[in-house]
């Protein structure tokens, strides 16, 4: 699998159906369709597309617009989440995490505040880590893993972002420096003063 099919993939499952879960079925049943390899291709891209925002600057972007209730595991459903916004939003977020505050599904989230979210509203979607699994069992009655060890990769399973410099996700002034838009966009400005 290529990449402008990976993303044509996630882009016309985003088209075609109405919430997180038809689209992980509806990307499930299109996988399945296809070549065991490309299946594993697909596997292969959502974890190189996933290790672009996998770093504690990604993970104190989710923390903040997420009002502090962003876990590893969260994370790891933020990236599906973020991943499922498209190649666009995530080329500009991988480079700058604070270019999350241009993201328009996040400045409507942060005007409604978190604790205004319904379950299905928070950036996070979990089941898109699952397609390729699925997919893989439902073609060839097989394990994806088993596949991809045999080719020598290894699925990321879930957030753990590596190396660089850590800080205190809970400082008001590391948010404010570290993410000045997206703190503004929070509220931050007004809970800092």
């Amino acid at each position: 699998m290529d990449l402008d099919l990976f993303w044509a993939l996630l882009d016309e499952s985003a088209c075609v159906t109405s919430d997180q879960s038809e689209r992980a079925a509806w990307l499930v049943s299109r996988l399945s369709l296809l070549p065991a390899s490309d299946i594993c291709g697909f596997e292969t891209l959502l974890s190189a597309s996933r290790g672009r925002v996998n770093t504690f600057s990604h993970w104190h972007a989710a923390y903040v617009l997420c009002d502090g209730l962003c876990s590893a595991d969260r994370f790891f459903a933020f990236q599906s989440w973020l991943i499922g916004l498209g190649r666009p939003v995530l080329a500009s977020v991988a480079s700058c995490p604070d270019a999350l505050a241009d993201v328009p599904a996040v400045r409507i989230l942060l005007a409604v505040g978190a604790e205004s979210w319904p379950d299905a509203a928070w950036p996070m979607w979990e089941e898109l880590s699952g397609v390729a699994r699925q997919a893989f069992f439902t073609a060839t009655g097989r394990s994806l893993d088993n596949a991809l060890a045999i080719l020598g990769h290894v699925p990321v399973t879930d957030a753990g972002p590596f190396g660089g410099e850590v800080w205190d996700l809970d400082s008001p002034v590391e948010a404010a420096v570290r993410l000045p838009r997206l703190w503004e966009l929070s509220g931050g400005v007004e809970e800092a003063a």
